[in-house]
Order: structure tokens, then C-alpha cells, then sequence
């Protein structure tokens, strides 16, 4: 018999963004392809933001089904480099 397992890599990141510190959870997703991260945070108001980050050829990609606010789009990058940094040090 033989078994395999899949390493859940989760990690929690806070950054400032717009001078106020905000938490951001970061989940691969294992089902959905190689590097694609789930990640949540809350806007001003306690609300979940959902959205995901993949990688295809080479390059990030911020996606949702949700609106998400512009003070996230606009820190896409600094999302990115802390996404990698995270799966480095996990």
C-alpha cells in the first residue's frame, strides 16, 4: 500500500499598508495547482476579504470572485514578496 501526503503550508503575515498594520493568512491550495495561495484579511469594517494569488508563466496573478478594494490591488507586489518570503521561511 502505498500512501502520500501533502504538506498543508499555511502562515500568517502582517503588513502596513496606508500606515495601518493588517494581518494577511496565506493557505496554499494544494488542489488547485502548484502555486496558487489563498489568502484572506479583514477590511476596515471586520469584514473578510477573500481572494487568491497563482502563478502562471512566471508572473503573480491576484484573482477573486468578490470585490476586492483598491488598497489591496494597489499593494499586489508587496503581497507577492511577502507571499514568497513566507513560503521560503516555512
Amino acid at each position: 500500500m502505498h500512501t502520500s501526503f501533502n504538506k498543508i503550508v499555511h502562515f500568517t503575515r502582517l503588513i502596513k499598508i496606508n500606515g495601518r498594520l493588517r494581518e494577511f493568512n496565506y493557505r496554499k491550495n494544494n488542489n488547485a495547482g502548484s502555486y496558487v495561495f489563498d489568502v484572506d484579511t479583514a477590511d476596515d469594517r471586520g469584514n473578510r476579504l477573500f481572494f487568491r494569488l497563482l502563478k502562471e508563466d512566471n508572473e503573480w496573478a491576484l484573482t477573486s470572485k468578490m470585490s476586492i478594494p483598491e488598497w489591496v490591488t494597489d499593494n499586489r507586489e508587496l503581497l507577492i514578496t511577502e507571499l514568497e518570503e513566507g513560503v521560503l521561511n516555512n
